[in-house]
């Protein structure tokens, strides 16, 4: 996830920010700095860790391509195994990045979802954004830079941490809410391939993160 101007967490393990807070692959698409303090992308994931095209075009229609496919290279700290996907309009104008990094333990995972949700925060004109708890924890952010806005969501849960970023789509609630619901379709997603965290998911507002 480059990410969008966040470090989403999916980060990883994510990140929109990546934005976030996580954040976004395709360099060429979403080219944005992003700080981090280590990068390993290790091995590439299962593309079947993310969602299908057609199960992201549920959540926004016009989403009818993808662009790229390939490792977080902005992944932080030292993850086992990761992978990207851009999504896009026909136009490329606005994209949906979804960004999976699997880390050795949880406690790994946690220090790495730590360090991109301080990164994503330190972005000039980040904006907290209020998400409800999903995984053992949460953080999102907004930010516009460049005349484009990313908008992003970073869930930790066990040893892998997901980061889903919208490029070009404005704050709204609607969008805001569609981001949300497609959060917890990919947290489901990865867990039942890499594994849900044995802390129960919570639908209580988590606002930026509890680190």
């Amino acid at each position: 996830m480059r990410k969008g101007p966040l470090a989403v967490p999916s980060l990883a393990a994510a990140a929109a920010l990546a934005a976030g807070v996580c954040a976004v692959p395709a360099q060429a698409l979403t080219p944005s700095p992003v700080v981090v303090a280590q990068q390993s992308p290790g091995a590439s994931l299962p593309t079947n860790v993310t969602l299908s095209l057609k199960s992201v075009g549920r959540f926004f229609p016009e989403v009818t391509r993808v662009v790229s496919v390939g490792p977080d290279r902005t992944a932080v700290g030292m993850p086992t195994a990761t992978v990207a996907v851009v999504y896009a309009d026909p136009t490329g104008t606005r994209k949906v990045t979804i960004s999976v990094d699997l880390y050795r333990t949880a406690p790994v995972a946690a220090t790495a979802f730590q360090q991109a949700a301080k990164a994503s925060r330190a972005v000039p004109g980040f904006t907290p954004l209020t998400t409800p708890r999903i995984g053992t924890a949460t953080t999102g952010g907004i930010v516009t830079m460049g005349g484009e806005t990313h908008i992003g969501i970073g869930v930790l849960d066990g040893r892998h941490a997901v980061g889903v970023t919208l490029a070009g789509y404005d704050a709204t609630p609607a969008n805001t809410a569609s981001l949300v619901a497609l959060v917890r379709a990919e947290v489901t997603a990865a867990d039942a391939v890499l594994g849900a965290a044995t802390t129960p998911h919570s639908s209580q507002p988590a606002g930026i993160a509890e680190f």
